[in-house]
């Protein structure tokens, strides 16, 4: 497993939704796509050229038990709707890094948005409706002190947000197949 906080290495900016338990297919199909279009193989360079073209593009797969679409420069993912949809009956995981703030976690579970923050929010700021279980994680990531509070000497917020997706969902991402293989991939606007 390649785990998941690698991706500030190869990706400027990025979206990736997970959801725990789905096909790809299904995944494109809850987040609005259409599941008959999914092209077959598209390499990281030409998902960012389509991109370009046609509009917001999703490279797919699957890994550790969660589907994953990786927008390299779009978010669509953040739709709180979407991923309402994409969590009914399952859970999700959002990670937005659009190379500047905002940085952003939602984790949604049986169509509702269980937590959500970016970087620098006290414990207590967490939003959602079963925030607190992330408290541990992120205090043993470094993002939370022992008290609840934000860290101030935190120069890395971002990969931490990582750290923390990684450690509680067991999140996982192909990094070969992202960085220099070909992947499925699917339009999705």
């Amino acid at each position: 497993m390649d785990g998941i906080a690698w991706i500030r290495e190869t990706y400027d900016a990025y979206c990736v939704t997970f959801a725990k338990g789905l096909s790809a297919e299904e995944l494109v199909r809850r987040m609005g796509g259409d599941p008959g279009r999914i092209m077959p193989s598209l390499s990281a360079e030409d998902a960012l050229e389509l991109a370009g073209d046609k509009g917001p593009v999703a490279r797919l797969g699957t890994s550790n038990g969660w589907a994953f679409a990786l927008e390299p420069a779009s978010a669509e993912g953040t739709d709180r709707r979407l991923l309402r949809r994409v969590s009914e009956g399952t859970e999700a995981v959002m990670l937005l890094d659009s190379g500047m703030p905002p940085y952003w976690f939602v984790h949604a579970r049986g169509g509702e948005i269980a937590a959500d923050f970016e970087p620098g929010v006290e414990a207590e700021q967490i939003g959602g409706s079963d925030p607190s279980f992330l408290v541990p994680a992120m205090q043993s990531a470094g993002m939370l002190l022992p008290d609840g509070t934000a860290d101030p000497e935190d120069w890395e917020p971002e990969q931490r947000i990582l750290t923390v997706a990684e450690r509680v969902f067991a999140l996982d991402l192909p990094r070969t197949a992202l960085e220099a293989g070909t992947l499925p991939a699917v339009l999705l606007s």
